[in-house]
């Protein structure tokens, strides 16, 4: 995600794959269904807000079911309009199939810090 490759992010995807961004403001309908959705979603909507976007995981909590971690990570980016810079703070809930591929990624960050860096 870091480095913008949407598309081999994409191969890393099961073709069910489910994004679901808690918080997601109304213009993001969520969640995002599907290998091709998440593409075109990252692509022209959430890459075209931040440029640069950097995702850093800071701790990793595999579960017991050995398909699921829980990550924490941050994100350091700019907001593309205004030129603010962008900060949060993520928990994510990740889960692959048993083919290795990664069939959900439930997001939960702090909207409010989106809002203010976006400038709403």
């Amino acid at each position: 995600m870091s480095s913008r490759d949407f598309d081999g992010v994409g191969e890393l995807l099961a073709d069910n794959f489910e994004f679901d961004l808690a918080y997601a403001p109304e213009m993001l309908p969520m969640p995002t269904r599907g290998r091709e959705a998440f593409i075109e979603l990252t692509t022209t909507i959430i890459g075209a807000m931040f440029n640069p976007m950097v995702l850093t995981v800071t701790n990793a909590y595999p579960c017991a079911d050995g398909a699921t971690v829980v990550l924490e990570y941050t994100s350091d980016g700019t907001v593309t309009h205004n030129g603010n810079r962008y900060q949060n703070r993520y928990a994510g809930i990740f889960r692959a199939n048993d083919d290795g591929r990664l069939e959900l990624w439930r997001e939960f960050h702090n909207p409010e810090e989106a809002t203010r860096a976006l400038g709403g």
